[in-house]
């Protein structure tokens, strides 16, 4: 979640209804008119410029487009219209250490000063590459401050960081801990994080996957709007991993179909790694911690998932950190939210039931809204 500290506090202040569905929904029309409904209540009431959404059911992928990409050019978002998803790349940045846990270049055990030397301060010696993974470490900050600009300002912080909880102890989730935790995974093997996220989206066939976005796509970038101003994310130290993917909802789909049918990707490496992503590392009240991927046992309640979204779980809640992890569960609700200053996100999905859905927009909006929108168009497919 890359947000202004301000609005974080605010993620949930403010609560919606929507429009209650009428009944099951049981085929593709019935399910065009859920989606645009729900969508449609939603941006009128938050005033969202455009949405881009996609439904996974039955085997099969439903893209819906809702508004603009574009306010003041009335560009028409596409289902291949770029968005930020903020936190959302963080399920990457999970995926992308667990492949680096598979081929053995790192451990939930080892300490995080084994693949970072250079972090010779005490208070690093008890924490663990896991405690990265889970915000576990000790309290990392969400934001690192403006004069962290480099590798070497980041390891000038870290040294002089000191943690308000012992590792393992508290959840504070954290741009930094699990940024830095997939910046070392890959250095391990010798990689850039770059070089790695570009492999992974080739392999599954996402061209309109991007940290930085080219030239040549700048036109299918959205702009997101914050108090009605077009803005878009820059860059930062560990943001590539914790926060500054761009993606189409069509993309984004694709993403979430790899993680909800595992066994259909070919590469080895990365099939290991994405159901590896899904087992869990801690658990912090009734949310379980995967690699980036946030879980709750199924079925599930919209208060439970709004409880686990909210600023106050987010802000620090303790935790216990599970050693070994335990194995992923197919009955659970699989998500992730994501933010930046423009746009909203969120992406959830339940193995066991096979369907999926992908909200995008380009301006932010509570977390609480989200949540519910998904969950009601889930639970009503038939």
């Amino acid at each position: 979640m890359h947000c202004n500290k301000t609005l974080l506090a605010l993620t949930c202040a403010l609560c919606w209804a929507g429009p209650a569905l009428a009944q099951t929904i049981e085929n593709e029309a019935a399910l065009k008119t859920a989606v645009s409904q729900q969508v449609s209540s939603l941006m009128q009431q938050q005033q969202i410029p455009g949405m881009a959404v996609a439904v996974l059911w039955q085997g099969k992928t439903f893209f819906y487009s809702f508004g603009q990409a574009d306010v003041a050019a009335k560009t028409a978002v596409t289902p291949d219209t770029l968005f930020e998803l903020g936190s959302i790349s963080k399920t990457f940045a999970g995926v992308i250490g667990a492949m680096a846990l598979e081929r053995g270049d790192i451990k939930l055990t080892d300490p995080v000063a084994k693949h970072w030397p250079a972090l010779t301060g005490k208070q690093w010696q008890a924490i663990n590459m896991q405690h990265l993974a889970t915000y576990t470490a000790g309290g990392l900050p969400l934001f690192m401050p403006e004069n962290v600009t480099d590798k070497a300002s980041l390891l000038s912080y870290l040294q002089q960081w000191q943690p308000q909880y012992a590792p393992g102890t508290q959840r504070v989730y954290a741009n930094s801990s699990i940024g830095l935790f997939a910046h070392l995974a890959v250095a391990a093997g010798g990689n850039s994080y770059g070089e790695v996220f570009q492999k992974l989206t080739a392999t599954l066939k996402m061209p309109n996957t991007y940290l930085q976005v080219p030239k040549a796509a700048q036109a299918q970038y959205a702009w997101g709007y914050n108090e009605g101003k077009p803005v878009h994310i820059g860059t930062g130290v560990l943001l590539d991993e914790a926060g500054g993917a761009k993606a189409s909802v069509r993309d984004l789909a694709t993403w979430l179909n790899a993680n909800l049918r595992p066994e259909q990707v070919t590469d080895p490496l990365l099939r290991a790694g994405i159901a590896k992503s899904q087992q869990r590392y801690a658990k912090s009240k009734d949310m379980y911690q995967g690699l980036g991927w946030e879980m709750l046992d199924y079925p599930v309640t919209v208060a439970a998932l709004t409880a686990m979204t909210a600023p106050e779980f987010v802000a620090g809640t303790a935790a216990t950190v599970l050693a070994p992890p335990a194995p992923a569960v197919a009955n659970s609700w699989v998500h992730k939210t994501g933010a930046t200053g423009g746009f909203g996100a969120y992406a959830a999905f339940v193995p066991s039931r096979q369907v999926g859905i992908v909200l995008l927009s380009n301006k932010r909006y509570p977390n609480a809204l989200r949540v519910e929108l998904a969950h009601k168009v889930l639970e009503n497919l038939k």
